[in-house]
């Protein structure tokens, strides 16, 4: 059993159904056993991430960095200095946008990876019990209210005046409202309002969500794999 591709696009019953879970009552012991055996435990692996150093040669070894550099060159050589200079510039403002740009997507990263959920509640067995976040699996139903951070990636199965701060994730400074609506297969993660990502925060409302993706193979996972 394994969530579908784009869970956002299917209505939560789908969703549950192809997870094989009942929302009402949850999974049970024996198979969410089976299943943190099979994928792991609900956790980020720690990276080890680019340096300084390493960020601001990425930018300088670009293509258009090369053939402005170039450019430049053939501008001292043939007395153009003032273009020369001018390009120069041009060189040295798009290496500070990108180079400071990568830097704060890798302190988000790194911060989001340290920010961890040690408890969460969850339905198994049909009771809502306490359970170590590292212990979740596909299929999970999960309870969240205000003041939570989701511990894994959620389809929304229900949802009460759900608002959910994601500037972590998104960089959307204001909380997003959430409800369990589908939406298309080709929305923008920062649109999918029937999802919940695991490291945001729940501001107000609360919500019952059925885990899709759980440790690397959440968003967050995904992006600290790429700005590593």
């Amino acid at each position: 059993m394994s969530a579908p591709r784009a869970p956002w696009s299917e209505a939560p019953g789908q969703v549950a159904a192809g997870l094989g879970v009942d929302p009402e009552r949850g999974l049970d012991q024996r198979a969410a056993v089976a299943r943190l055996r099979r994928d792991g435990p609900n956790r980020l692996q720690a990276i080890e991430p680019r340096s300084v150093l390493g960020i601001l040669w990425a930018q300088l070894r670009s293509l258009l960095v090369g053939l402005l550099a170039v450019a430049a060159v053939l501008g001292f050589v043939s007395g153009d200095t003032v273009e020369a200079y001018a390009i120069l510039a041009v060189i040295a403002l798009n290496t500070a946008i990108g180079f400071f740009s990568e830097l704060r997507a890798v302190r988000s990263m790194e911060a989001l990876r340290r920010l961890g959920v040690t408890r969460c509640r969850v339905r198994r067995d049909g009771r809502l019990r306490a359970l170590a976040a590292e212990a979740l699996v596909p299929g999970d139903v999960v309870v969240v209210e205000g003041g939570d951070l989701v511990p894994a990636d959620l389809r929304l199965i229900e949802a009460a005046r759900l608002q959910v701060d994601e500037s972590a994730l998104t960089g959307e400074s204001l909380p997003v409202d959430k409800q369990p609506e589908p939406v298309p297969a080709d929305t923008p993660l920062a649109e999918r309002r029937c999802m919940l990502y695991r490291g945001t925060a729940v501001h107000a409302g609360s919500a019952l969500g059925v885990v899709t993706a759980t440790g690397m193979r959440t968003e967050v996972g995904a992006i600290s794999r790429l700005v590593a």
